[in-house]
This record gives C-alpha cells, sequence and structure tokens, in this order.
C-alpha cells in the first residue's frame, strides 16, 4: 500500500471510529434545527394568518427574511456539526440553482469548481477551519433544492504527515448526534454517490478533492428542514398542561378492564389516572380510602403543519381489576397534588346476565359542528347506555391534526364518561395510513399477528361478542382480508356469548351507486354465515340502509338464520342510495344514531334508528 493510499486509509478509520462518540460537545450550543423550526412556526402563527403561513412556507427567500437573527443563526450552523484536531479546509457542492442560504453568512466562497450527476449541476464553496468545532447550515427552507449538498474535508496543509489509525494526534471528524444518521464518512474517489440512500454518482470529481473525506448525506432528507408539508393550519385548541382530548374504551374484558387515553402539551411528561368506586350521588369525591392510582405511558405526536401547536403528548392509561357493570370515578394528571383534573364518573361493560345497551353511529367525517351535537342528542336522549361504537371515517382527513383537534372539541363531555369503541376507515389512513387515529385511541391489542394493534380487535361485554375489523387494509390486500377472515373465525368459535356483531367501514352489500367491495363478500361472509353473526354494523356510503337477513347473499327465512346488514351515516356528507335487492330499507340525505338493547331475560336484540330531533325512523327486534 502507497503513501497517499494509508493517508487516506488512516483518514477514514479514525473518522468511523469517533463517529458515535459523544465526549467533545461544540463550542457553541444551539436548538436543533426541528425545534428551531417548530419555534419559529409558532412564533410566526401568532402574527401571520393561515393563508400568509401557506405562502411562507412554499418561498424560503421570505421565510429567511421573516427569520431572527437567533434562527437564522442556528439553522445556518446546528445542521451538521463535527469536531476536527487540526486546520482543515471545507469544501461544500450544493446545486447550482439552489444554494444554501448560509454560505455567503459562514465566509464561504465561489471557487469556480463545478461537478454534475443526474439530479444537477453542483458548484463548489470553500472556507478554512481552525482546529475545532465546524458547524454547518441546513438544506433549504422549501421544495427548491433537487438533492442535498455534499462535504468534503481535507488537512489544510497537504503534506502535513498523516499519523496513523488510532494516534492522538490523527484528524478525527465526529457528527452531531441529531445529524448522525443522516450523514455517512467515506472517501472521495471516482464514481461515488451524492447520497447515500440513492445511487447518484458524480460524472467526475475535480483531483484536488479526490481523496477527501467525504460527508454523504441521505437524499431524503434533501427537504427535511422545510417549514410545512403543503398547507399550513392553525388550531383552534392549542394543547396545555391539562389534560384534554380525552377517550375511554374498553379493555378485551370489558367488564374488568378500561383503557385512557388524553392529550397535553409535550411537557408534560408522566401519565396517571386516580381511580375509586363511584360515590352514590353524581359529583361527589369518592372515598379516599378507595382511591388507587395507575401510573401509564405517553408518546409524543408531531404535525409540522399544525404552525402554532407542532408538538403534543398522548398520554394512555390501562386499569384493570374492575368490576362489571360497576360505575367508577376517575381523574386524570401527572400524580402531582395540583396535577389532577376534577372527577367524572364512567362504568365498565354489564355483565352477561345484565342487560346491554349501546350506539352505533356512521361516518361523521364532515360536519362535526351538528355531528356533535347528534352525538350529544344521543347521549341525552340514551343515558343508559353503555358504550359507543363509530364505524370509521371519524375525520375527513385523518393525517391533518386539526381535523382531530375539532373532532374532539364536539366530543367533548360524552367521550369522557361513555366509553368508544372505534374501527378506522379509509379516511383514517389517508396519506401515510392511520398515525393519528392510533396516537387518539387505546383499543384491546387481541388482533390478529401482522396487523397493527388496535386496528382489528374484539371484545365482550353483556351477553354479546363484537370484532372490529379493518376493511381498509382488506380491500387493499385480499392477503389482509385472509388473516382477518381467519382470526374472525377463530375469535367467534371461541365465544359463548349469545349475541355476535361485526363492526368495520367498507359495506358487504353497499348502498353507493358505483362502488363495490367483492373481496368482503369472498372472504368474510363465509365466517358470518358459518357462526351466525346477527348484526354487521358498517358506514362508507354516507347514507342510511338496512338488509333483510342475509345467507350466503341471497335473502333468508328470518334472523334466526340469517345476518342483517346496516349503513348509517353521522355526518353532512350524503349520497344518494341506489336501490338493491335485499334491501329491507332505505333512505337518503339523513343523519341517524342508532341505540341496540340486548336483554339477556327475554333473549331479544331491540334495534332503533333516530334523527337529532328524537323521532324513530327504523326499527326492528331480534329474538332468540
Amino acid at each position: 500500500m502507497d503513501a497517499t493510499a494509508r493517508r487516506r486509509l488512516g483518514w477514514l478509520l479514525v473518522i468511523l471510529a469517533t463517529i458515535g462518540r459523544g465526549e467533545a460537545a461544540p463550542r457553541e450550543q444551539y436548538s436543533s434545527p426541528p425545534e428551531t423550526m417548530r419555534g419559529a412556526g409558532v412564533r410566526l402563527s401568532r402574527i401571520c394568518s393561515e393563508r400568509e403561513l401557506t405562502a411562507v412556507a412554499t418561498r424560503g427567500p421570505e421565510l429567511l427574511a421573516r427569520l431572527t437573527r437567533s434562527e437564522r443563526q442556528a439553522l445556518g450552523e446546528g445542521y451538521c456539526r463535527f469536531d476536527v484536531d487540526r486546520p482543515v479546509i471545507v469544501d461544500v457542492a450544493a446545486p447550482a440553482d439552489a444554494p444554501p442560504f448560509w454560505l455567503a453568512d459562514r465566509g464561504f466562497v465561489a471557487t469556480g469548481l463545478s461537478l454534475s450527476n443526474d439530479d444537477a449541476t453542483w458548484q463548489v464553496y470553500r472556507r478554512t477551519f481552525h482546529r475545532g468545532s465546524v458547524g454547518l447550515g441546513v438544506n433549504g427552507l422549501d421544495l427548491t433544492p433537487s438533492a442535498h449538498y455534499v462535504v468534503f474535508v481535507r488537512p489544510l496543509a497537504a503534506k502535513t504527515k498523516t499519523t496513523p489509525a488510532g494516534d492522538s494526534g490523527a484528524p478525527g471528524v465526529r457528527l452531531a448526534t441529531c445529524c448522525r444518521p443522516h450523514w455517512r464518512v467515506t472517501i472521495a474517489r471516482p464514481g461515488t454517490s451524492a447520497a447515500l440512500d440513492v445511487y447518484r454518482p458524480f460524472a467526475e470529481i475535480p483531483a484536488e478533492l479526490t481523496g477527501a473525506v467525504l460527508l454523504q448525506p441521505d437524499h431524503s432528507a434533501r427537504h427535511s428542514t422545510r417549514l410545512a408539508t403543503g398547507r399550513v393550519w392553525k388550531t383552534h385548541v392549542v394543547s396545555g398542561p391539562p389534560p384534554d382530548q380525552v377517550a375511554i374504551s374498553y379493555g378485551a374484558e370489558a367488564g374488568r378492564e378500561l383503557l385512557f387515553t388524553w392529550r397535553t402539551s409535550v411537557d408534560v411528561m408522566t401519565s396517571a389516572v386516580r381511580i375509586a368506586p363511584a360515590a352514590s350521588s353524581e359529583g361527589r369525591s369518592p372515598d379516599p380510602r378507595s382511591i388507587h392510582v395507575v401510573t401509564g405511558s405517553s408518546s409524543v405526536v408531531e404535525t409540522a403543519s399544525v404552525l402554532n401547536d407542532p408538538v403534543v403528548r398522548r398520554h394512555r392509561v390501562a386499569v384493570g381489576g374492575l368490576e362489571p357493570g360497576r360505575a367508577y370515578a376517575y381523574s386524570l394528571g401527572d400524580g402531582t397534588d395540583g396535577g389532577w383534573t376534577d372527577w367524572r364518573t364512567v362504568t365498565t361493560a354489564p355483565a352477561p346476565d345484565r342487560t346491554l345497551r349501546f350506539l352505533y353511529l356512521g361516518d361523521a367525517q364532515t360536519g362535526l359542528e351538528a355531528w356533535g351535537r347528534l352525538l350529544s342528542a344521543a347521549a341525552r336522549q340514551t343515558p343508559a347506555a353503555d358504550f359507543l361504537i363509530l364505524a370509521g371515517d371519524l375525520v375527513d382527513r385523518g393525517n391533518e391534526r386539526t381535523n382531530w383537534d375539532h373532532f374532539f372539541l364536539r366530543a367533548a363531555g360524552v367521550f369522557d364518561r361513555l366509553p368508544v369503541m372505534p374501527c378506522a376507515g379509509n379516511h383514517e389512513y389517508l396519506d401515510v395510513g392511520p398515525l393519528l387515529y392510533r396516537a387518539s385511541f387505546a383499543l384491546p391489542s387481541n388482533g390478529p399477528p401482522g396487523i397493527d394493534a388496535g386496528l382489528v380487535y374484539s371484545f365482550e361485554a353483556g351477553d354479546a361478542f363484537f370484532a372490529v375489523l379493518d376493511s381498509t387494509l382488506a380491500v387493499w390486500d385480499p392477503a389482509m382480508a385472509r388473516r382477518q377472515a381467519e382470526w374472525l373465525d377463530r375469535s367467534l368459535a371461541r365465544t359463548r356469548a349469545r349475541w355476535k356483531i361485526a363492526v368495520f367501514h367498507h359495506p358487504v352489500y353497499p348502498s353507493h351507486p358505483w362502488r363495490d367491495m367483492p373481496a368482503l363478500r369472498e372472504h368474510w361472509v363465509p365466517v358470518f354465515d358459518r357462526h351466525h353473526v346477527d348484526l354487521v354494523l358498517q358506514g362508507h356510503d354516507h347514507s342510511y340502509q338496512r338488509t333483510h337477513p342475509l345467507r350466503n347473499h341471497r335473502r333468508a327465512s328470518g334472523p334466526e338464520s340469517g345476518t342483517i346488514y346496516l349503513i348509517a351515516v353521522s355526518g353532512d356528507k350524503y349520497v344518494e342510495g341506489a336501490h338493491r335487492d335485499g334491501v329491507a330499507r332505505a333512505m337518503s340525505r339523513v343523519s341517524t344514531y342508532q341505540t341496540i338493547e340486548v336483554d339477556p331475560a327475554t333473549r331479544r336484540l331491540t334495534y332503533e334508528a333516530h334523527t337529532a330531533d328524537g323521532r324513530t325512523v327504523d326499527s326492528f327486534a331480534i329474538s332468540k
């Protein structure tokens, strides 16, 4: 091995050996670029309208003009940081049409050198640094850059002897923790790629840069420091230390376990529930001797497009060991003496020998103010309801957090006392999958392997078995339809409950004039028929429809030998339903809530559909 090759190997080995060490901190301390961008977004949201913010987010120079001096400095020096133990030359190669704003701020000058690859023509900018910390800035503030800049590092004195790797005098580079996942250290040579995650080789590397240490970025990070993606929003329900957006659900043993979720600002780290048997009078505090405190976990949820409240914390606590059909007083908080909410009351699911009553609502999705009034009317007019089923498409844009903020605002006063058992609809999946849906609810995790917990689950309440399925996965992928069918088949074979009810979003027998879901009929209907599922509760088609009892896709002699399939809508988005065989009742342009009662003494299930003003628009009963 010649001397040049040994020097290159020495550089690379020492650099690789030092990545991951944290003993040498940079001389200057800055907020990380994501923290800086979040702070800038919160600040700008206080003085700009949503329209102005959307424009600023897509125009880097306009955003740059609105940054404070400290924000500009943090974004210009705190993105890629490393240490060197001797003077070095740092060359930054960036696409010629989108040079980073901080190059001039940091004293870089154009060299006249250029590179090229399939992404762009690149210009090279240079500056020398003394021994110590080197700080470089972000790649860009909008979507303009076609690629991420790359960095070449070499000793200032080209003829300086490089000691063998491992000696204290060898040159070293340490990447800051916040940058390390997006960078790799290699040696610049012909054919070297401009990115580590895709192969974008430079056509030619100038001789003076060949052999330099190359900091190779992740191509997918080229837009990681834009202010927001697409349209930006300002929520009207900003998080704070007090818990809000409370949702309570049953565990798999609905009479013995309750699952609590709520939201706070990101700085509230602890999740705790105080719980005790409720006092005989509503509003009274429970006996202090009966109070138990149960702690749980929390996770940070970031939505960059919500500029005035981009990061919140979602808390979840599971409380077990409860008694069926019993009212419990509970309070949420952080475990400190002054960090608790007022006492509220929730009741566990009744035992199999007790009457069960529950509510079922179809798509909310749009018109959430009117939906909130319908929900409140349903809870007020059915005070004995044990829980609530939501058949998917709870919001319109499932990964825009302002939708969820509005949804929970309209559900306040119901979700904090009436357990809610939802299923995911296709709108919960929009863009990136049901991330905010899963963050918002704690649900039983007893579904099939290979499907995220809470998307498919079952529970028993009273003398009824409920299976909640994910029809979006099933419609997209036949393998997911089969996997859920096999799980459902096993679950129904095990239950001893008299009544069997399935819940999912897409209808098996649609009311919509043209769309259809044949995969559900192929994979799920045989299971419903084999185990005589009594009711299938659905949404998606934005109208009301009830079928006659069906078996093997045909009208059965009665409910004792067939399944009744229901579609409902609770929001204000409607579609005119098409008349189809096998339909017993159909209505368009009407929002309803449904009450279902299961009486074990008479072995009778009673169903009614109501409008917000209390009118009953459909009903039936099944006896066993």
